[in-house]
Order: structure tokens, then sequence, then C-alpha cells
């Protein structure tokens, strides 16, 4: 059985209207829900990496950021969805339970 839904009266800048505006009256409800879920699994994700003893730090996410951005500009595009077939082919072979796979940071 579902739970009832509620209903709230909130206040958004004029930006934020906009996007909600545009979704129309019965889809704004499923972008802010969609929103707000999405928010909750970034902060316990956050809250994961913490317990695990690692701390992100603004600083830290720009440095990933500048990192990631770089290699993506030094590798063609055949390079990036190679690389990315292996990963998604070990997450799989993890998933399935499968440790014969190579590992995606094999060369």
């Amino acid at each position: 059985m579902t739970e009832p839904q509620r209903r709230f009266t909130i206040s958004v800048p004029p930006d934020v209207s906009q996007i909600l505006e545009s979704q129309g009256n019965r889809m704004a409800s499923a972008y802010v829900t969609e929103s707000v879920r999405r928010r909750r699994r970034v902060e316990e994700h956050k809250e994961m990496l913490l317990a695990a003893g690692i701390h992100v730090t603004e600083q830290g996410v720009a440095e990933a950021r500048a990192l990631r951005l770089g290699v993506e500009a030094e590798w063609t595009p055949q390079r990036f969805e190679a690389e990315r077939a292996k990963i998604r082919a070990a997450m799989e072979a993890e998933l399935d339970g499968d440790d014969a796979t190579p590992r995606a940071d094999a060369a």
C-alpha cells in the first residue's frame, strides 16, 4: 500500500519557478520529487564516504573535476568509449560474482 501524498506550499526564486512552470502542473511535482531524491542519494553517498574515512571537500572535488576534464581532453572518443566499455564489463561481472573478468585498470 502506498502512503498518502502530502501537499506543500513553497516559495522559490524566479529561475526555479520558471523551470517548474515549464514542467506543467502535473509534472512539476514529479520534477521536484526526483530532484529531492537525487539530492538525498548524493548526501547518502557523501555520508558513506565519510564513514569510510574519506572526507570530500570542495577543493578536492574541483581538483578531481579538473583532472577528469584534462584526461577527457587528451583522449579520443574511441579510447574513452573503450575504457567505458571495460569499466562497464568489470562492474557487470562484479555484480554477477564473476572474478575472471579483467579489471578495468588493466591495460
